[in-house]
């Protein structure tokens, strides 16, 4: 599977999940939302069918335009909570500085490169280098792999952080990155190379997944349902995205996700 491809593939299955949030949750929300969300799929079709070449380009953009559009709407009618998010911040930067790195010498898509640079290499890590287990998170196979891991933190990180706190926010996502690459190295028989956030960012998912289900139980509140709902959605999509992209580890990714649950279960929230 091509970029183009896999491109196209996150752009459907976001607005899929969208799509099933919009019609079990259809009688909190605003009537134009439906119909928002199926044109969106629609120009996402029309952009496969009519270029295919360009078509995940274009059904990203397609995306992008849609939760912007959707933001902007749903800001009209209520006040936005604005969530200063420094610990977010910090990691976005730590992150673009450690691909700024790896750009300057050359390490965006070579193997040897990475490992040269911190990335985790399992057969390295066995001989005592666990320090990979932290620099590997920072680091990123290409561009396009930065932006979605970023785009992952942008959107939940800041509330993840609101619930924490930024230090305890800080501890669960290095905790998740670092465990989530450790059960892929118990669970590989074969050397890898890991890199990358997305244990930590699926992580931050089972974090607000398991705060959700206890706010769920214990008030019966439809938003704790949503968001329940939304962090599952989450996990099954990138399980199959991860299915159809071998080249990712799906290994660590469930992993993540279930340590950021544990550890959600195991806190209490600032604010819900």
């Amino acid at each position: 599977m091509d970029i183009n491809h896999v491109l196209l593939l996150i752009a459907v299955l976001n607005l899929l999940g969208d799509l099933y949030n919009i019609l079990r949750f259809r009688q909190y929300l605003p009537g134009w939302l439906l119909p928002a969300n199926i044109s969106a799929l629609s120009l996402c079709a029309a952009s496969w069918l009519l270029f295919p070449e360009q078509s995940g380009v274009l059904a990203l953009t397609v995306l992008i335009c849609y939760v912007v559009a959707v933001k902007a709407l749903t800001r009209r009618r209520a006040p936005p909570q604005r969530l200063p998010a420094p610990a977010t911040k910090f990691l976005i930067s730590v992150n673009l500085c450690f691909f700024g790195y790896q750009f300057v010498n050359h390490a965006t898509d070579d193997p040897v490169r990475f490992v040269e640079l911190g990335a985790l290499f399992t057969p390295l890590l066995a001989q005592g280098e666990w320090w990979r287990l932290i620099t590997a998170q920072y680091m990123h196979w290409g561009a396009m792999h930065l932006f979605c891991n970023m785009l992952g933190l942008w959107f939940l990180g800041p509330v993840t952080e609101a619930l924490l706190g930024p230090v305890r926010f800080i501890l669960s996502y290095l905790a998740c990155g670092t465990l989530g690459m450790l059960i892929a190295y118990w669970l590989s028989p074969h050397p890898i190379v890991l890199l990358g956030a997305s244990a930590s960012v699926l992580g931050l998912v089972g974090i607000q997944g398991a705060l959700a289900l206890k706010a769920y139980r214990r008030t019966g509140s439809p938003v704790a349902k949503a968001q329940l709902s939304s962090m599952g959605q989450i996990v099954i999509l990138q399980a199959i995205f991860d299915t159809m992209v071998p080249e990712v580890s799906s290994t660590a990714h469930i992993g993540g996700a279930a340590v950021g649950f544990l550890i959600g279960l195991a806190s209490t929230p600032r604010r819900f």
